[in-house]
């Protein structure tokens, strides 16, 4: 405390900071501020190299009315807690969040390990503006006929995919080989974006990438700390798996949001949550999914 718009300073608030006024609530403060600066908040004046303190009228005064005050603070036997604990809403039509499923923590490991045990790819790890919205628009065809829970999220259910926490590239990634693994292997495409087959992943089994550390240094699967993850333990989750197409368990019955994507043509570092070729593909994905692919930054 310690407003300096008129000066020199009373501190009249000194008296009801420590007196009857706020002294069962208020615990301590600090004047700002010791040393006088270009901003005038200081109660004495020092000078480089002079050890010389040289007292101000902010100075005489705040000690006047510190005098002045007799403090009695509050025993903590007095203390009567009356508050009780928040509690989370539950999730409702204005409220789309299941309170008590967290979401799990990111993990740097798990989702490089994720496109390390992709046979279908993209060849650059880098989309321009227009890049983004043809990928969004390709994933969400993808996921409006098979199902992406392994990257989606419904926070309404407390449903987080495995990988869901990825950027949108990744989780894009895994869907676009998705679709290549349900053509057996036949097309390997998103659009004009150009993609690429790896014979040889350097990950065999996608499975062991949810046992990867988290970015907190925690291992274990992600469903581990939310009970919605999407994956049963005896389903193959996995975008290594030669799964046939499946219905999506989800009705894309949200609305379409109308994203409008302007920015520059420029190649952008995808990793980025800010890009804008990341939120192009975010904005295609929700416009085309909807609630079947929720993708979250």
């Amino acid at each position: 405390y310690g407003c300096n718009l008129v000066r020199p300073r009373t501190f009249s608030e000194v008296k009801s900071l420590y007196g009857t006024d706020m002294g069962n609530i208020f615990s301590g403060g600090i004047l700002y501020e010791y040393t006088e600066e270009d901003n005038e908040y200081g109660v004495v004046k020092v000078s480089f190299g002079d050890s010389k303190v040289e007292k101000n009228s902010d100075y005489d005064n705040f000690k006047k009315v510190l005098a002045a005050v007799k403090p009695q603070g509050v025993k903590m036997d007095s203390y009567k807690a009356s508050g009780k604990d928040s509690v989370c809403p539950a999730a409702s039509s204005v409220w789309h969040v299941k309170s008590d499923v967290l979401p799990p923590t990111p993990s740097q490991a798990r989702c490089q390990c994720m496109i390390d045990s992709l046979g279908c790819t993209f060849k650059s790890d880098k989309l321009s503006t227009d890049e983004g919205k043809l990928v969004g628009e390709v994933v969400g065809n993808i996921c409006g006929a098979t199902s992406c829970d392994e990257i989606s999220v419904d926070t309404a259910k407390g449903m987080y995919g495995d990988f869901s926490a990825c950027s949108s590239l990744q989780r894009s990634a895994w869907a676009v080989n998705k679709n290549y693994e349900n053509q057996n292997g036949a097309v390997c495409e998103a659009g004009d974006v150009e993609t690429k087959t790896v014979s040889s992943p350097k990950q065999d089994d996608i499975k062991e990438c949810l046992n990867k550390k988290d970015d907190n240094g925690t291992a274990g699967k992600p469903s581990d700390s939310s009970s919605g993850s999407s994956q049963d333990d005896d389903k193959n989750s996995s975008s290594g798996s030669n799964s046939k197409d499946e219905d999506s368990s989800d009705e894309n019955d949200s609305d379409e949001n109308d994203s409008d994507d302007s920015g520059s043509d420029e190649d952008i570092d995808e990793d980025s949550d800010t890009s804008s070729g990341a939120s192009a593909v975010t904005a295609q994905l929700s416009a085309a999914v909807a609630a079947a692919l929720l993708l979250a930054f």
